[in-house]
């Protein structure tokens, strides 16, 4: 391991020497200035992951004919597809927290069923969850938490300042709620030979618990690239259930082509289109945004393939 000692480059240096040197071109109205003033905006190690499709890796230089244009972009692609992303997925959260508590508080009867430990897998009980509910609670002054501090306490004695589950969705993070439903212990929900929890899953539009817990793992990942405005297009992603194998090859009947790779955004993709199908209003949708997206930078041909998106396949079912 050796000690960083790379110098400080100014936006004109990187133009003009590194970038220049490598190989990329700058055409008008893309020109040196342009780049300058981007890059003076933009950090260089978030743009330069925008150039570094074009790479010749052999070379280290940048394939014969790359311009800035090409990174920049790419750059405006991955934003506009992060605010698309992020627009579907925090409406799902809301949905998805507002089900789960009907859910489990119909079959529970209890408002405060996640104060009871007996209803987690042993040793898998959320305390630092409660605690940061009963935290966030003390800290809220909206209008109906402050009116449930003045008039109630919980019926769990050891959590007495802990609000129903109906309030702690409106104050709680999609990474909390992810954990509650990860320690739920399955086996609690099950009578008559039916598993309660997957009137969760079908009301979120997937088959089983498990495979929709897969679709919100998959969906936080995406969600959490999105809000901290990390490279979403070609990052790598977990693999959400019910569409591909570890191997590719398809599973069920969603889809009848599968991904150019099985570790990309397309399958997540498939996720949020499922559950806002399901859950957001039909006058918007996710699809038709996403579909006008891609088409406005087809033009980039290697955006498609590097998203794990196959050919033709906006002509699937699922799709239309």
């Amino acid at each position: 391991m050796s000690v960083y000692n790379k110098p400080f480059l100014t936006p004109a240096e990187l133009v003009n020497i590194h970038l220049e040197d490598k190989g990329v071109l700058f055409t008008p109205p893309f020109d040196k200035v342009f780049a300058e003033k981007t890059l003076s905006l933009i950090n260089w190690y978030r743009f330069k992951s925008y150039l570094y499709p074009y790479l010749n890796h052999s070379t280290k230089e940048y394939v014969s004919g790359t311009e800035f244009k090409n990174g920049f972009d790419l750059y405006l692609f991955d934003c506009e597809l992060r605010e698309l992303c992020n627009k579907y997925i925090l409406r799902i959260e809301v949905k998805a927290k507002s089900i789960l508590d009907q859910v489990i508080t119909k079959y529970l009867n209890d408002p405060f069923w996640y104060l009871c430990d007996d209803v987690f897998t042993p040793n898998k009980a959320p305390y630092q969850e409660r605690m940061k509910i009963k935290a966030l609670m003390e800290k809220s002054t909206q209008e109906f938490a402050v009116y449930y501090k003045n008039n109630y306490t919980s019926t769990k004695e050891s959590y007495r300042q802990n609000p129903p589950f109906w309030i702690a969705i409106e104050l709680m993070s999609f990474d909390s709620m992810m954990k509650l439903i990860a320690a739920l212990d399955t086996t609690k929900f099950t009578s008559s030979g039916k598993n309660h929890l997957n009137d969760f899953a079908t009301a979120m539009g997937a088959n089983t618990f498990k495979e929709v817990k897969s679709w919100l793992y998959a969906l936080k990942e995406l969600r959490n690239k999105s809000s901290h405005s990390s490279r979403t297009w070609n990052s790598n992603y977990r693999l959400p259930s019910g569409f591909v194998d570890n191997n590719n090859n398809i599973i069920g009947n969603r889809i009848t082509i599968r991904p150019t790779m099985k570790n990309k955004i397309y399958t997540t993709l498939i996720v949020l289109k499922i559950m806002s199908k399901t859950l957001i209003s039909p006058s918007e949708k996710f699809e038709v945004e996403l579909k006008n997206l891609i088409n406005k930078y087809s033009y980039i041909h290697i955006l498609t393939h590097s998203m794990g998106i196959p050919p033709g396949w906006d002509k699937e079912n699922i799709w239309n």
